[in-house]
């Protein structure tokens, strides 16, 4: 079996309400749906973060690819230089590794159909078919016109509630750095209060946007809020061990150490206690798969970051979990918060958990209705994934990020 052609579709999905966060306002998501076409008739689906960019570096990248049998999964991972890469591929890694991440899931898709096996199986054995969530909770906006009291603290702490009632979640993830830090703590505080027993673990993400000095302050005072973990407090390596060494909170990122040759580094300063593999950042499944043997290692918890995946990465991200007893928090998700998806049966959250798709490869088959859809809306209003927050110029944040 040989791979023939690929065909790459740029989607924009609506958010349900504008997020916001440290970089600014997310009012969607921008994707590539991938379809890895074989001279046998078989098709495999991916997906990466991107529009137009990744588009191109796929149709770029096709001499890495076309005519390779996805059998050959390991090598294509290789010429994707997913484990390491040199100054002359730096200025494009990215792309890359987006670009591979998207490729080889789709590979792996064919691999399954081909041998009727589910992709959990084929990454290690599935040990569980339901993966658990955590609620993903946000300061948000009624509409892009900044309109609606949807960042007040105690609106927040409501739709905490409202997400544990309506999916079943446990777990709660607050997308913070936004606020006055104040106010993110008395946000934090009505969380608990509000949610009491129907919220088991709490954890806060303010994605580097407070000093050193800060994060150490208000972490401190956070600990009385038995928080799980804090994503990201504050910038780098060095930053981030240095609070690390002065607050008991437990430090996880997906921001400071995205590459193997970090991990070393961050070891060394004791600087983590929780890594947050990404599908994409990272590379795709093969990668991950490496990055759990690495997390055993050295003793580092393992969970999984959402950038706003649609179904085809949800999907891969599910049997990857299934099949990684590393995967040992529960995993963010944005799905409750998007207006919808280009599978033909979405994913429902049930005691806050997801199933494992059942079918061969992937699982999952492409809505074309609703492919073409968003791909129409792609082309009208282009990439809108993020706006500048002017609200927030209240508060100057550690770093200039916009």
């Amino acid at each position: 079996m040989k791979i023939v052609d690929v065909r790459v579709t740029p989607v924009y999905v609506p958010m349900r309400h504008p997020l916001r966060w440290s970089f600014g306002v997310e009012p969607g998501l921008t994707r590539c749906v991938v379809e890895l076409v074989t001279d046998e008739g078989i098709v495999g689906l991916g997906e990466s973060n991107g529009g137009r960019g990744l588009a191109e570096a796929i149709v770029e990248a096709k001499p890495l690819f076309i005519g390779m049998d996805p059998l050959d999964v390991s090598r294509l991972a290789q010429r994707f230089g997913f484990y390491r890469v040199t100054s002359e591929q730096l200025a494009r890694s990215a792309q890359l590794k987006l670009a591979g991440a998207a490729i080889e899931m789709a590979c792996w898709d064919i691999v399954g159909k081909m041998l009727g096996k589910r992709c959990g199986d084929l990454w290690g054995g599935i040990d569980r078919e339901q993966v658990e969530f955590a609620a993903y909770v946000f300061y948000r906006y009624e509409s892009m016109e900044r309109e609606g009291g949807y960042s007040d603290p105690q609106a927040v702490a409501d739709l905490t509630v409202e997400l544990i009632e309506e999916h079943g979640f446990r777990d709660v993830k607050l997308k913070n750095g936004v606020l006055e830090p104040s106010l993110e703590i008395d946000t934090v505080r009505r969380m608990r209060d509000t949610a009491g027993a129907r919220m088991r673990e709490l954890r806060v993400d303010p994605n580097q946007a407070w000093s050193v000095e800060t994060s150490i302050r208000v972490l401190r005072k956070l600990d009385r809020y038995d928080i799980e973990f804090c994503e990201d407090p504050t910038w780098g390596i060095e930053g981030m061990g240095l609070v690390r060494q002065s607050q008991p909170i437990p430090l996880a990122t997906n921001m400071c150490c995205i590459s193997f040759e970090q991990i070393p580094l961050v070891v060394r300063a004791r600087a983590l206690d929780v890594i947050l593999g990404d599908m994409h950042f990272w590379g795709g499944p093969t990668p991950l798969m490496q990055l759990a043997k690495v997390c055993e290692t050295f003793n580092l918890g393992l969970s999984l970051h959402s950038d706003r995946e649609l179904g085809i990465s949800t999907a891969a991200i599910l049997h990857l979990a299934a099949a990684q007893p590393m995967v040992s928090h529960a995993i963010d998700s944005h799905l409750p918060e998007q207006t919808g998806d280009v599978i033909t049966e979405p994913m429902v959250f049930k005691d806050g958990c997801l199933p494992v798709p059942t079918g061969p490869g992937l699982g999952v088959e492409l809505d074309r209705d609703e492919l073409e859809r968003w791909h129409r809306l792609y082309l009208e209003v282009g990439e809108r994934d993020e706006f500048q927050d002017e609200a927030r110029s209240g508060w100057r944040p550690h770093l200039p990020l916009w």
